[in-house]
């Protein structure tokens, strides 16, 4: 598995992030040994770099993988503003881990410059605590242009955390090309870029080869992160990311299964994925968005419509 420098972070990670979203309780809830088992494979083929948030509730599920796995470079992310939310946030980390240090600490969904300078005390909190040997480097993550083209404005960013796909599903702000922009400036200012959402959080899937493709041969990109959920994906997409001309094969094979559509907790009830659907398979009840999955066709187009990315084709 090819290493890659993070920036001027002084971190080196795979190429390949394994993203924990999907084995948490927002998405297939696997139990902590479950999730363990997967991360403890991953490394063993070659992955040293895993992404997930204090959102996410995987920390049990990589604390016991670190008994096997002890040199998986860890990013985590949270919601902090201040020093208060931060400490506390750090200290989750610390406990859920089984660790006195976390490699990458990030602001978890940052926005904009404002977004950025509301957090700034949150940031240097957390660059305090680089500097006493607690954390490796400080990032953010964001859906968010404006928040990529404001970071570098801030000495203790070092990391950013985009999401960039193909056809830039997600995007809160902007295109493609205005995110590759933005990623390419912050690039220049020696941060270091590992994306999320190659596949569009699975909206891209039935033309995953291309987004792959884009994903793998962009050289903006230090790592991507990518979820995986069996050792059948896992063995396909190290393939993929060792240049195995049979991955996208294998990959495609995986994709036949049982679907579903879930939507996330944090659903306000808009109303766009039902306006969007013609299968006439959701509506809003009580304020959050419901699935008829009988009339459901599985195409993914209530997920493209949702401003706040909360619905998956899983």
């Amino acid at each position: 598995m090819r290493m890659n420098p993070l920036g001027r972070s002084g971190l080196t990670v795979s190429r390949m992030c394994f993203g924990t979203l999907t084995m948490s309780p927002l998405q297939q809830n696997m139990t902590p040994e479950a999730g363990a088992r997967l991360l403890v494979y991953a490394y063993e083929k070659g992955v040293r770099f895993l992404d997930t948030a204090d959102l996410y509730g995987t920390y049990p599920h990589i604390a016991l993988a670190l008994k096997d796995a002890p040199d998986y470079v860890i990013s985590t992310k949270a919601y902090c503003w201040d020093r208060p939310t931060a400490q506390a946030a750090l200290e989750r980390a610390y406990r859920g881990l089984g660790r006195d240090y976390v490699d990458l600490f990030m602001l978890h969904e940052q926005e904009s410059l404002y977004t950025l300078r509301g957090h700034e005390e949150a940031l240097e909190y957390l660059a305090e605590q680089k500097a006493r040997g607690h954390i490796g480097t400080v990032g953010v993550s964001t859906h968010f242009v404006a928040c990529v083209k404001a970071a570098p404005r801030f000495p203790m960013i070092d990391v950013i955390h985009p999401l960039i796909n193909l056809e830039g599903i997600g995007i809160q702000d902007g295109s493609r090309k205005d995110m590759e922009s933005a990623i390419a400036a912050a690039r220049e200012r020696g941060i270091g870029i590992f994306a999320m959402k190659p596949l569009g959080g699975g909206h891209l899937i039935s033309g995953s080869k291309a987004a792959l493709e884009y994903a793998l041969n962009n050289p903006l990109l230090d790592a991507v992160a990518i979820g995986m959920q069996s050792v059948e994906e896992i063995d396909a997409d190290v393939a993929m990311f060792e240049g195995d001309p049979t991955a996208f094969e294998r990959l495609e094979k995986l994709r036949h299964r049982e679907r579903r559509v879930m939507v996330h907790d944090w659903c306000e009830g808009c109303g766009k994925c039902a306006a969007r659907c013609r299968q006439k398979a959701i509506e809003v009840v009580n304020g959050r968005a419901v699935v008829d999955q009988a009339k459901c066709v599985y195409c993914g187009y209530c997920a493209r419509a949702c401003p706040q990315f909360c619905i998956k084709v899983v």
